[in-house]
């Protein structure tokens, strides 16, 4: 839990917050023993810089940060690393597993940051909705398409954006019924964000995927899901969380589809046999 939310909190700690980042992954034992001054010695900062650290991972006092750190040594037999650097000089081999390992992390730590509230409040404001307004723009929209094809084959009459001038006309003439779900990697877009607010300016109701807790969509919308990922030199962190959010994306099809049952089986099974039908004619 501990490391899963420093690699959460990663792209926002300072040049100095990062020593400790980089103690933990070198010395987490040793941490656990040390009172502040001695933690904070060791890891070349001020105490009032660990102050800061621990409590933007959300711990009041440094003895609940050690509790944590006591909590995640004792689960964990093989310490995940809090982020790993591709570098310039590694091999293939390398290079597979420290890719590999930073999506399978970024996948791990969904668990820690889905809120069960906000997923069951927008699957059913999706399921239930005229019309869902999916918007992405970028590797988002990417994201997007694959919404709006899964969501569609439920039945669900969805309708996806990848043009921002397309999104803001659809923003400005929907009504009360309708739903726009945003995929933002940023949540800083700014016509994702113009298109959010025309929306909810008449009336519908307004949902966001996105990396960034603290951005400007987390702050508008009526609801969010959040698929933060760690940024490294070689990689950026746009890249492993549009595969995350993918995963996000498949979580609410598979609650959905329970949900409405049936019908969404059939849905399912009828647009699998019209597309197998076009490919054997096509063949």
């Amino acid at each position: 839990m501990l490391f899963s939310k420093i690699r959460l909190q990663h792209n926002r700690f300072t040049a100095t917050q990062n020593k400790i980042v980089q103690y933990l992954q070198a010395h987490a034992q040793e941490a656990l023993t040390l009172p502040i001054n001695e933690f904070a010695a060791k890891c070349g900062v001020g105490e009032a810089t660990v102050i800061r650290f621990y409590r933007l991972l959300g711990y009041k006092n440094y003895a609940m940060f050690r509790v944590a750190l006591a909590k995640e040594l004792a689960a964990e037999t093989d310490i995940q690393p809090i982020y790993e650097e591709v570098q310039a000089h590694d091999g293939l081999t390398d290079i597979i597993r420290k890719v590999a390992d930073s999506t399978t992390q970024g996948i791990s730590d969904l668990k820690q940051q889905l809120s069960a509230e906000a997923l069951a409040t927008i699957e059913q404001q999706l399921r239930q909705a005229a019309v869902v307004h999916v918007i992405g723009l970028g590797a988002s929209g990417v994201v997007a398409q694959d919404a709006r094809q899964k969501f569609m084959r439920l039945g669900c009459r969805v309708i996806g954006y990848s043009d921002s001038h397309l999104m803001m006309i659809a923003a400005s003439i929907a009504r009360p019924d309708e739903v726009f779900f945003a995929i933002s990697h940023s949540g800083e877009t700014t016509d994702i964000l113009r298109t959010l607010a025309l929306a909810q300016k008449r009336g519908c109701f307004t949902c966001a995927l996105t990396s960034s807790i603290d951005s400007g969509i987390t702050q508008l919308v009526d609801a969010y899901l959040l698929s933060c990922t760690c940024e490294t030199k070689m990689r950026s962190d746009a890249m492993i969380s549009r595969i995350v959010q993918l995963v996000v994306i498949d979580i609410l099809y598979v609650m959905m589809a329970l949900q409405i049952g049936e019908p969404a089986i059939a849905g399912v099974n009828q647009s699998r046999t019209a597309l197998r039908q076009y490919r054997n004619q096509s063949d």
